[in-house]
């Protein structure tokens, strides 16, 4: 009996001790900030009521962060938990789309020290390309408090379009929404100069979850990237069979799908 019992204690303290290892070796974040992204897809459309409002997730610590969308990981969890419970049941998934969490952004942008990683996908391929921290310009003097930290103001030309960011060096964390990165302290605030695309933090919290890249996809330069989004914007779903009048609505609408953050 005390064999057996020594022997439960010494499964019991291996696995425990595995499962702390585990946990010691993933890369852990120390800070959750959400962010509301408002942003029109039109940028000839002025109806307020057209822009659309996603949250938005930055898990970071000093060395790494994640970046994505609330409802898309929601809709990624969604999926998981159905193919989960269909593989435990031996039963083929049903998965149904208008069930699904809705979410408008797909993307993720991973960093790890200085390396910047955004993860999108066209049709059926994800493709992954590698970017700078922008250049940005700080020599202003003005000061504003946003949820009690106070911020400083930057501004960089960020794919033809200027934007301004408003930091805190409380938070002495080089990050801040998508590839928005590279200054003295955390971003709370960022829009460009015509309102297009606007963050506001609406959270922020300490938390531990693990930073990791949801999917590492086909590697491809920025340039690469573009031209094949543009490639697919005005030829969109290629050898897929679509009713001619149907294609014809999706370039008209992707045409009218503006609002890029890379361009």
């Amino acid at each position: 009996m005390v064999k057996i019992l020594f022997s439960l204690c010494l499964i019991l303290f291996f696995e425990v001790s595995v499962f702390g290892q585990e946990k010691l070796n993933k890369n852990m974040s120390e800070l959750e900030v959400k962010y509301m992204f408002s942003f029109v897809r039109d940028t000839m459309d002025l109806d307020m009521s057209h822009r659309i409002n996603e949250v938005m997730i930055l898990d970071l610590n000093t060395n790494s962060s994640i970046y994505y969308s609330e409802g898309f990981m929601k809709r990624r969890m969604a999926i998981e938990n159905v193919v989960n419970i269909a593989r435990n049941s031996n039963t083929s998934p049903e998965i149904k789309i208008a069930d699904l969490p809705k979410s408008a952004i797909g993307y993720s942008v991973y960093r790890e020290n200085s390396r910047i990683y955004v993860t999108n996908n066209l049709y059926r391929d994800f493709y992954t390309f590698e970017a700078d921290f922008p250049k940005w310009n700080t020599n202003f003097h003005e000061k504003k408090d946003i949820l009690g930290y106070q911020c400083y103001r930057a501004t960089v030309l960020f794919n033809k379009k200027m934007y301004t960011a408003w930091y805190t060096k409380d938070i002495p964390i080089s990050e801040g929404p998508y590839r928005f990165k590279g200054l003295p302290g955390l971003i709370l605030e960022l829009s460009d100069e015509k309102g297009y695309n606007e963050f506001h933090v609406i959270g922020i919290e300490k938390k531990q979850v693990e930073i990791k890249q949801f999917q590492k996809g086909i590697p491809i330069t920025r340039e690469q990237y573009i031209q094949k989004r543009e490639e697919f914007r005005i030829n969109p779903y290629p050898g897929r069979a679509m009713d001619k009048t149907k294609r014809e609505k999706l370039v008209e609408s992707n045409k009218k799908n503006n609002n890029l953050l890379e361009r």
